[in-house]
């Protein structure tokens, strides 16, 4: 047919994987060097990865002169080798912790695409990784050095893989071999989250094909049940009945587990997927560090990542990170987008295939089984962040891919289109209006007023200094409505690519001309611009001699670390006790007055003490940020203590 000419030339071949690749790499590339380093995990990994630099030591995970027990080390590997490759440790470089993420975000595209070929046909599978390739959570990840980009690359390797496996009849064992391969890398990035989730999804598609919906159905009342008694009280027998709700769900899922292996253990593609030298792939990659840790460790990281870090996520909100279920249903509206456009469709039309089972409903099933078990794990854990259901996406995508080959076809949805196209555009206009002047209006007048330390009109006048650039959000207006006005006249194809370009455009525009400006949200930047006011950061050109330490009285952000050196110390290691000048020469002092942390007359007092000792004082003006890791305000001032007096 025509009118798919011009798609089936771009899938056609590698050039579809290769076009794939370059968009995730256009529209997450600036990201990756415009953003400074985030608070608090991309710090804290990226910190934990110099300090691997430093140290030479490759098994222990330390952040400062702590231990790190709560992921593996793998992303730390990565991290580190991009480092020693393109940059160094002594640069303190985000840019060369995030390549890892920005690589997995790309290549987890283009694994998109080639899981899905075989599942829904090539056509829709391309549309489906085109509408993830520029997704703003995908696109995120990628350039934040944490591990789910890796994560969610992995993943869908091994779902990719796994899906190969079942529809090949002649290189089964290669497949499984690339599958227990994505396992092992993918355990080694996060624990069990990459095994979970293709299990999960293996296990609810056989047994929805063998045995009908009721047994995927029990799947799933067994992941609420193991994390809903989290969410009510019962009183004095809270523990007792927790633990009643919980054991039902663990005995379900090890019924449908069971359940499972009796249906499939005959059949070849499951004895090719247990075939021996795939689990001793993944032991083998596995199991040696896992030993090394804990041997270097006295034990301490199987309890600190499991026994805490695990544990903790699973029993209640770790480090307040909760939210109820439906948390991230309302996140689809942003972080779905731009494959928003066919959200809805995408949903109706799988509940038509599977019912009146069209030709490729099989595949239709298998995507379902990849996003419903996986959902209801993020969605029902007590510890929510808007990142952890990421490797669901892929799979959502996909349907979105699926529906819009459909349309494109000819399928009538006037519902669900509609409905659709105003997610899509409620979810773009308000991603344009948190970047514009009006949101940050909006964000800074509720900030004023928190500073309990400072005046709101003196904080006021110093942000309003900084600029706001808009003039790209003309560029994101007009390819809203041209993908809105393409797709109600159901120019289907077009609607895809300029929904494309809205997704690139705003992207570049938050990462570029917007968020990297707004100084006024980034604490640390502002923490370090009143300790270069006073030559107070290390190494700082035309400032004579470095600091011997820099302390950050109330304050306490590992962006705050990396970016200034493993040595410095922070809250509560920090003191404002001025050694003699014999001891620490050059003294700098970073104080945020907002903290509860600081006693009053700090400042007075450090500099009463470098009197004493006759020793010069260099003193910053206050400089004022909003702290977004932790909402609180932000007052800095700095100081620099000499070793001598002031010159006359």
């Amino acid at each position: 047919m025509a009118q798919f000419n011009t798609l089936d030339r771009l899938a056609f071949g590698i050039r579809g994987y290769v076009l794939l690749f370059f968009l995730t790499f256009v529209t997450a590339l600036p990201g990756v060097f415009t953003m400074p380093a985030l608070d608090r995990d991309e710090s804290r990994f990226a910190q934990a990865s110099k300090q691997m630099l430093e140290t030479g030591d490759y098994i222990m995970i330390r952040y400062q002169d702590g231990m790190r027990n709560k992921k593996p080390a793998g992303i730390h590997w990565l991290q580190a080798g991009t480092t020693a490759l393109f940059s160094s440790a002594e640069a303190k470089q985000i840019w060369s912790y995030r390549l890892p993420s920005f690589l997995g975000g790309a290549f987890a595209t283009c694994f998109v695409f080639w899981a899905g070929i075989p599942l829904i046909g090539r056509r829709a599978a391309f549309i489906g990784a085109l509408l993830f390739s520029t997704g703003l959570l995908l696109t995120s990840e990628a350039h934040i050095s944490k591990t789910d980009g890796v994560l969610v690359a992995l993943t869908t390797l091994g779902i990719g893989a796994l899906v190969h496996l079942r529809h090949s009849e002649t290189a089964r064992k290669k497949y499984a071999i690339l599958f227990w391969f994505a396992m092992g890398a993918g355990f080694l990035i996060k624990g069990p989250v990459t095994p979970m989730v293709v299990f999960l999804a293996m296990v609810s598609h056989a047994l929805w094909q063998r045995d009908g919906v009721k047994w995927p159905a029990l799947v799933s009342l067994g992941l609420i049940l193991v994390f809903i008694d989290n969410y009510f009280n019962f009183g004095g027998l809270d523990q007792a009945v927790g633990y009643v709700i919980k054991g039902s769900g663990v005995v379900l899922l090890a019924l449908c587990s069971v359940r499972f292996v009796r249906n499939e253990w005959r059949e070849d593609w499951f004895k090719a997927f247990i075939w021996w030298p795939g689990p001793v792939l993944w032991v083998a990659m596995v199991l040696p560090w896992f030993l090394s840790i804990q041997m270097a460790t006295d034990g301490a990281f199987f309890q600190g990542a499991v026994g805490k870090d695990l544990k903790d996520k699973v029993v209640g909100a770790s480090e307040g990170h909760g939210g109820p279920p439906g948390y991230h249903l309302l996140h689809l509206f942003s972080h779905f987008f731009p494959a928003t456009l066919f959200l809805i469709p995408a949903l109706t039309l799988s509940v038509k295939s599977v019912r009146q089972k069209f030709e490729d409903f099989d595949g239709v099933k298998f995507l379902i089984s990849w996003t419903v078990p996986t959902w209801i794990v993020f969605e029902f854990l007590p510890t929510k962040l808007s990142h952890y259901v990421l490797p669901a996406y892929p799979a959502l995508a996909l349907l979105a891919g699926y529906a819009a080959w459909k349309l494109i076809e000819g399928v009538k949805l006037p519902v669900s289109r509609f409905a659709s196209l105003i997610v899509f555009l409620v979810g773009a206009l308000l991603i344009a209006a948190i970047s514009s002047r009006i949101g940050v209006s909006i964000a800074e007048a509720e900030a004023f007023g928190d500073f309990k330390t400072a005046d709101a009109a003196d904080v006021a006048a110093s942000w309003a200094k900084i600029p706001v650039i808009e003039w790209p959000l003309v560029f994101v207006l007009v390819f809203i409505a041209a993908a809105a006005l393409t797709f109600v006249l159901k120019r289907y194809q077009l609607a895809i690519a300029f929904a494309l370009l809205t997704s690139v455009t705003l992207g570049w525009h938050v990462r570029v001309t917007f968020l990297p400006k707004q100084t006024w949200v980034q604490a640390t930047t502002t923490a370090r611009a009143a300790l270069a006011e006073v030559c107070g950061l290390p190494d700082q050109e035309g400032c004579g001699a470095s600091p011997s330490q820099i302390h950050a009285i109330g304050y306490a952000e590992p962006s705050f670390v990396f970016t200034t050196g493993t040595e410095v110390k922070i809250d509560p290691d920090s003191s404002a006790a001025l050694p003699p000048a014999s001891e620490a020469p050059i003294m700098a002092y970073v104080v945020n007055f907002e903290s509860k942390s600081v006693a009053p007359g700090t400042v007075e007092a450090i500099i009463a003490a470098a009197k004493a000792q006759n020793r010069c004082v260099r003193k910053s003006v206050s400089h004022y940020a909003w702290n977004y890791s932790n909402g609180d305000p932000a007052h800095f001032i700095a100081l620099r203590v000499e070793d001598k007096p002031c010159d006359p």
